[in-house]
C-alpha cells in the first residue's frame, strides 16, 4: 500500500464524528485541512484483526476499486495512508451527503419513485459491470444507496467488492441476508448477483419492509403477495430468479424488460443516449487506445487488418447470428402462448446483443487507433502545446 506517512495523513485530515461501522472498519466524517472540505475517512484498526487478514484484504480491494473508478454515482477516491505508530490503515473518499434509502422503509414506496431509483442504480451497475474485469459490489441494499439532496443516487460501501470474476467460486461469503443472491452462499458472484440484490432492494422499498421480511415461496421471494400486478413486479420477478442462469443477467437486460420509456436521463458528464434502438443497448462510448498509435508501422498494419476482419465477424454475429438464433427459439413450442417466457427470452437477447456490441466497439477502436494512414502519436516529451 502506498504510504504517505502518519504525520502528513493524520495532520491533513481532522477526524470528526463517526458515520458507521462494519467488518472492514469504521467510517468517520473528517475535515481536509488543506481544502476545508468535508470528507469520509474509513479506518481499519490492525489490532482488531486478531490474526484474520481477510478484512485487510477486503480493505485493500476497496481502496483499489475506488481508485480506479470514476462515476457520479460512486464516491470519489481521494487518498490513503498508514499510521506506522498504531498500524491503522486509512482510506479517504468523497463524503456523500444525503439519506440512505433504508430510511424509506416502513411504508410502501411510490411506483414512479421506485422506477427512478431502479434506473439510476442500473446506470451505476452498468458502469461497474462494464469494467475490465467487471467490478461486482456484492452488498447492494437500501442502506448502501444514498439519495443526495439534489435527487441523484449514489452507491456506497465497496468493502465487499470483487475486482474480477472467478468462475470456480470459492471466495469468502459477502452480502446481507434478504438481499443476497443464493449463489453467494457458495462464494460465487457475477454481475447477475448484483442484479438480484438490486431487485430485492426495490422489492423491499416497494413493500416497505426489509427484504428478509418479504414473503417467500421456497427460494423465491413471493412478489404476488407483496406487490401489485404490473410491469415493475414482472421485471423484479425476473431479477429475483434464484437460478442465476435464468435471471436477467445485466443492466441492459433489465432495461430491455422495463422498456426504453423508463431509461434515466443522461448525466451531464456522460454522452447523451443514442437515438437508434441498437445503439441504446451500449453502456458506454467506444474506448480509446492511443498507445497503439505509437506501434511500428508494420505492426500497426497487421493489427489494423486483424481488427477490421474481427469487426466484420462481430457485425455478422450482431445483425445475423444472434437475431436468427433467438428468432428460432421464439418460434419454438416452448415460447408460443407463453408471454413470460418470451419476455425473458427477449431480455436475454438484449443482453447478448449488448455483450457483442461492446466487443465490436473495442475492435473498432483498435482498428481506428492502428490505422496505418494516420501519423503515430508523439511521445509525451515531444508534444507541443
Amino acid at each position: 500500500m502506498p504510504e504517505t506517512g502518519p504525520p502528513q495523513g493524520l495532520q491533513r485530515y481532522q477526524i470528526m464524528e463517526p458515520l458507521g461501522a462494519g467488518a472492514q472498519g469504521r467510517t468517520f466524517r473528517a475535515i481536509d485541512r488543506e481544502t476545508g472540505a468535508a470528507v469520509a475517512v474509513k479506518v481499519l484498526h490492525l489490532r482488531s484483526l486478531g490474526g484474520d487478514w481477510k478484512p485487510f484484504d477486503l480493505f485493500e480491494r476497496e481502496c483499489q476499486a475506488l481508485e480506479s473508478l470514476s462515476h457520479p454515482g460512486i464516491p470519489r477516491y481521494i487518498d490513503r495512508f498508514t499510521s506506522e505508530t498504531s498500524g491503522d490503515f486509512f482510506l479517504v473518499m468523497e463524503l456523500v451527503e444525503g439519506t440512505p434509502l433504508s430510511q424509506r422503509l416502513g411504508r410502501p414506496g411510490d411506483p414512479a419513485e421506485l422506477l427512478r431509483w431502479l434506473t439510476a442504480a442500473l446506470d451505476i451497475l452498468e458502469y461497474l459491470h462494464g469494467r475490465q474485469p467487471p467490478v461486482i459490489h456484492r452488498d447492494l441494499k437500501p442502506s448502501n444507496l444514498m439519495l443526495r439532496p439534489d435527487g441523484r443516487l449514489c452507491l456506497i460501501d465497496f468493502g465487499g467488492v470483487r475486482l474480477a470474476l472467478r468462475p470456480d467460486g470459492g471466495s469468502t461469503m459477502i452480502g446481507t441476508f434478504g438481499y443476497m443472491a443464493p449463489e453467494q452462499l457458495h462464494g460465487e458472484a457475477t454481475p447477475a448477483t448484483d442484479i438480484y440484490a438490486l431487485g430485492a432492494t426495490i422489492a423491499a422499498l416497494a413493500a416497505g419492509v426489509p427484504a428478509d421480511q418479504l414473503p417467500r415461496k421456497g427460494l423465491q421471494i413471493d412478489l404476488e403477495r407483496s406487490l401489485a400486478p404490473g410491469r415493475l413486479r414482472d421485471v423484479l420477478s425476473a431479477m429475483l430468479e434464484p437460478d442465476p442462469t435464468r435471471r436477467l443477467a445485466g443492466a441492459a437486460a433489465v432495461r430491455a424488460a422495463l422498456g426504453a420509456s423508463v431509461r434515466p436521463p443522461p448525466q451531464p458528464s456522460r454522452r447523451a443516449a443514442p437515438a437508434s434502438s441498437s445503439e441504446a443497448l451500449e453502456p458506454a462510448p467506444a474506448p480509446d487506445y492511443p498507445a497503439l498509435r505509437s506501434l511500428p508501422k508494420f505492426l500497426r498494419v497487421f493489427v489494423w487488418l486483424w481488427a477490421w476482419m474481427a469487426t466484420g465477424l462481430f457485425f455478422l454475429i450482431e445483425f445475423v447470428f444472434v437475431p436468427t438464433v433467438f428468432a428460432l427459439q421464439a418460434s419454438g413450442r416452448r415460447y408460443k402462448k407463453k408471454a413470460h417466457r418470451l419476455k425473458r427470452l427477449r431480455a436475454r437477447e438484449a443482453d447478448a446483443l449488448s455483450s457483442v456490441q461492446r466487443i465490436r466497439r473495442r475492435l473498432q477502436a483498435i482498428a481506428t487507433n492502428t490505422d496505418p494512414r494516420d501519423r503515430p502519436a508523439l511521445p509525451e516529451g515531444d508534444r507541443r502545446t
